[in-house]
């Protein structure tokens, strides 16, 4: 448990190197254009996050899965928090639990996934950015790298 212990803090200060000037902002959205689609028949895209607190765990990375886009457009609502749980044994058998928490105040990445794939082996395909920065955001995948601000839209659907 030693090496748990001494690994925890390390991350705290990645993640603080993570944060951002902006304020947590609720309610922001993703705009994601399903680049699949094609004569009116879209392939399922699975839109997985990747909080900027990255906690390289066994399990791969920590994900937070925002939906599938299974038409030319979709609208998620990004959420303004999570938090990852790690749990350690101690030497002595007792559980110790190690909480990281994230805002959308702090960095992001996306991946589209298709479907079927493995989310512990998935990996961003963004650069990051701040998802409190703008009220609205919006990308084409599978091959859109950059997130570029935009309007807001309406959940489930496309621009308002």
């Amino acid at each position: 448990m030693r090496l748990f212990r001494s690994i925890v803090p390390l991350l705290a200060c990645a993640a603080a190197a993570c944060s951002s000037s902006v304020a947590p902002r609720a309610g922001v959205t993703l705009l994601v254009t399903n680049e699949t689609c094609s004569t009116g028949v879209c392939d399922s895209l699975d839109v997985v996050a990747f909080p900027g607190v990255e906690t390289n765990t066994p399990g791969g990375a920590w994900e937070i899965k925002l939906g599938w886009s299974t038409t030319p457009q979709q609208c998620f609502v990004l959420p303004a928090s999570a938090k990852f749980l790690i749990v350690g044994v101690n030497d002595n058998g007792s559980r110790d639990t190690t909480t990281i928490s994230w805002s959308d105040a702090q960095r992001m990445s996306l991946a589209g996934l298709p479907p079927n794939t493995p989310v512990f082996f998935a990996n961003p395909t963004t650069a990051s950015f701040v998802p409190a920065a703008a009220a609205g955001w919006a990308i084409s995948m599978p091959s859109g790298t950059l997130v570029n601000s935009a309007q807001p839209c309406s959940a489930g659907r496309g621009p308002t």
